[in-house]
């Protein structure tokens, strides 16, 4: 579990953020997801912010655990380079092609070069916005008034079938018929990375929202309502790390066959009066 918190000033009021995180092997023979937190500040006018980043290495390809934890590192690290010298999206993509061409190098010396890879989801909390990007199929969600919504698009070939058939240029029954839906059509590692998906514009945070980042394996095993219960139910004042592991223990105990990695980032959103 992550412990550690963060306090944005505001004119009336303390914004709180409240980082957590679990994960779990699952059924797989080795733990393939990596993710990390870094605070950074205060800039000179007091404000800190807080980078939030999850990964998932792709089994069906080599190095995949390698390249999750490179393109970790190589993500957090690019952004904190020149810390509040550019606008958070700025920051993200430099870091998402920081960390691609971090990926391509490792990959391309072990003569893997564009076949090994990673998802990447990340996000910064800064001033009481929420920026985001991704990669592949780990999803960047938030939680609020009760309803779980992914704020990120998933970049695999059901995605892109989904968004034909919405256009009429497919019919559901023709895409039903593609054999591996999930696979993915972009991913941290790519020869040339073109796909990705950037906030458009910041989302103003407020008391009682919940930010989650997760790979596939939460939403290929629990289901929205499954995982809105669990945030409706957790206790305003739960001990740290109690709705991250709530959620991979709920997920644990159906014990589904061929069950894969599991990784959450949870960050609660509290405020409080100014003293």
């Amino acid at each position: 579990m992550h412990t550690g918190f963060f306090e944005e000033m505001g004119l009336d009021m303390i914004l709180s953020v409240v980082p957590e995180s679990a994960q779990h092997i699952g059924e797989r023979v080795e733990q393939q997801d990596s993710f990390g937190f870094s605070v950074s500040g205060p800039n000179p006018e007091g404000e800190r912010s807080l980078l939030a980043v999850v990964c998932d290495g792709m089994g069906g390809m080599p190095m995949g655990r390698e390249s999750s934890r490179l393109a970790v590192t190589a993500f957090i690290g690019a952004c904190e380079v020149g810390k509040h010298a550019e606008p958070a999206g700025a920051a993200l993509t430099r870091a998402a092609f920081a960390a691609n061409d971090a990926v391509l190098e490792m990959a391309g010396k072990a003569g893997f070069f564009g076949r090994a890879g990673t998802t990447l989801a990340a996000v910064v909390i800064e001033k009481g916005s929420l920026y985001w990007i991704s990669v592949g199929d780990s999803r960047v969600c938030l939680f609020r008034n009760g309803r779980l919504e992914a704020l990120s698009r998933d970049h695999n070939v059901a995605a892109r079938l989904e968004r034909l058939v919405e256009k009429g240029k497919l019919s559901p029954e023709g895409a039903m018929s593609y054999r591996r839906p999930d696979a993915l059509t972009s991913f941290i590692g790519i020869a040339i990375l073109k796909e990705y998906d950037l906030s458009e514009k910041p989302v103003s945070l407020q008391d009682g929202d919940i930010v989650l980042l997760c790979t596939d394996g939460l939403y290929n095993s629990m289901t929205n309502e499954e995982t809105e219960d669990i945030l409706l139910s957790a206790p305003r004042n739960a001990v740290q790390g109690y709705i991250a592991g709530k959620i991979v223990g709920d997920v644990c105990k159906k014990k589904l066959p061929f069950q894969d990695n599991i990784t959450i980032l949870v960050m609660r959103i509290k405020t409080t009066d100014k003293p």
